[in-house]
């Protein structure tokens, strides 16, 4: 019998691991696009996520020129998370959500004109 337990938990934890949904990242641009987001009108665009674990995510904007402007933690509320970054200047940016400062999560581009 113990054989057949050994053989069963790894088949178990597999399936488990199939079930879980990597997270997405949409947005929206305010000001409109061109035709629509990830091409937007310099202003503010919002962003809407799902799939994500623990209470708060890690979200890093950079511009073209490599500079940070923002670096900020978001609540998640069941999986879910929303915010909304201000790209004012027409620029391409990153967005890069969840894991460290040395890399992981996520990475969008967003160009602003």
């Amino acid at each position: 019998m113990k054989p057949l337990q050994f053989l069963a938990i790894p088949a178990l934890f597999s399936l488990a691991l199939l079930g879980q949904s990597s997270p997405t990242l949409s947005g929206t641009c305010q000001s409109g696009g061109s035709p629509s987001y990830p091409q937007c009108v310099s202003g503010e665009v919002t962003f809407v996520g799902a799939n994500y674990s623990g209470t708060t995510v890690h979200v890093r904007v950079k511009n073209s020129s490599g500079l940070t402007i923002d670096s900020s933690y978001y609540q998640v509320t069941g999986g879910n998370v929303a915010f909304t970054e201000n790209l004012s200047f027409a620029d391409t940016y990153t967005v890069r959500v969840g894991g460290d400062d040395d890399g992981g999560g996520q990475t969008y581009t967003v160009s602003t004109y």
